[in-house]
């Protein structure tokens, strides 16, 4: 993360040719998403998590033999097809293996805490190689991550793994639960604005000649995120997405603001904010309202659905934005970012103020 705008800037792209090869991620996701949110129920969930290492380390492996902006692409590829295999198959396994009553709740906290803590983390990891070690790429963190991956294929593969009955289609849309459609467009909100913090945000910034002030931002407000994952994990799924929603938005007029005016406090405190909300919140009573609202074989298909909106919310928004900066500046791009949120971000509330308890 830390080298989108180095990779851009080398090729020539502005924030529009960043957020596409950005997007080529969720776009795979969104693709994909019938065939491999059903998957693991088929063939077992350690074939799943097993083959996302698989492309996890490709997508290194591209993005350290040839940096720039048509190997993110490809690496973006790569890990549209691990999240896929992972989301629905890594969630719905971690409840298989947790047991109990709690078990989808305690399986949304620890897929949130595995996806958020480690982008935040590696983004900073890679920050401070690039800091002691110089610019030289690869960064060390490249290497590190396909050591990472070769080191966890024999654990995952020792892990047990529940019998696939084969009974399951090949192909299976992935399941929205009752009551759990707003919860689930909250995370299109959350990413959405995550996904402008990672592309047009540091594009502007590095415009601006700071490159390496929007990716320090950025993994702090991924590491608040994460820290509150832990402290409001166990409010109820609908609270957490109604809380969450004013933060998201509050924080994203400070990042905004932040940009704009080139103030670090300012895009401390938003991203704070926005991570919190994101990553703590939203993401948390995504998965927690879908977990709790399926069972058994429902609960891949269940947490493969919240993947597919807020991947949605990864591609369209970060698109939308990148192109409206490069034609119409930063200021005229954020501003009507920030008003379609809002919109966003009221009606949702609303529809979860309508529900019961």
């Amino acid at each position: 993360m830390p080298l989108f705008t180095t990779y851009a800037a080398r090729d020539g792209g502005g924030a529009g040719g960043l957020a596409l090869a950005f997007i080529a991620y969720a776009t795979t996701l969104i693709v994909t998403a019938p065939l491999l949110g059903g998957l693991s129920d088929r063939i077992g969930r350690r074939p799943c998590v097993l083959a996302a290492l698989v492309f996890a380390g490709l997508a290194t492996v591209a993005l350290a033999l040839a940096p720039g902006l048509a190997s993110l692409a490809v690496a973006r590829v790569l890990q549209g097809l691990a999240i896929g295999l992972i989301a629905g198959g890594a969630t719905a396994w971690a409840a298989d293996l947790a047991g109990g009553p709690e078990a989808g709740r305690q399986a949304a906290r620890v897929m949130a805490l595995a996806t958020a803590g480690s982008f935040g983390f590696g983004g900073l990891a890679t920050l401070g190689a690039l800091w002691l070690l110089g610019d030289a790429e690869p960064p060390i963190t490249f290497w590190l991550h396909i050591a990472a991956v070769a080191l966890l294929v024999p654990i995952v593969a020792r892990l047990p793994d529940r019998r696939p009955t084969g009974l399951v289609a090949w192909l299976r849309l992935p399941a929205f639960p009752r009551g759990t459609v707003a919860s689930s467009f909250g995370m299109f909100a959350a990413w959405g604005v995550t996904g402008v913090a990672l592309t047009s945000v540091p594009s502007t910034l590095a415009a601006a000649g700071y490159p390496r002030l929007g990716p320090l931002a950025l993994c702090f407000m991924i590491l608040v995120g994460t820290a509150a994952q832990q402290v409001m994990g166990r409010l109820p799924a609908q609270r957490l997405s109604l809380i969450g929603l004013p933060v998201l938005l509050l924080g994203a007029a400070l990042v905004i603001l932040g940009t704009l005016h080139i103030s670090l406090p300012l895009l401390l405190a938003g991203g704070a904010l926005v991570g919190s909300a994101a990553y703590g919140f939203l993401f948390i009573g995504a998965l927690a309202a879908a977990s709790e609202a399926a069972a058994g074989e429902d609960r891949a298909r269940a947490a493969a659905g919240v993947f597919l909106v807020a991947h949605a919310g990864f591609c369209i928004p970060p698109l939308l934005t990148g192109l409206a900066v490069d034609a119409f500046g930063a200021s005229a791009a954020f501003g009507g970012f920030w008003a379609a949120m809002a919109v966003l971000c009221a009606a949702l509330a609303a529809v979860l103020l309508r529900r019961p308890r």
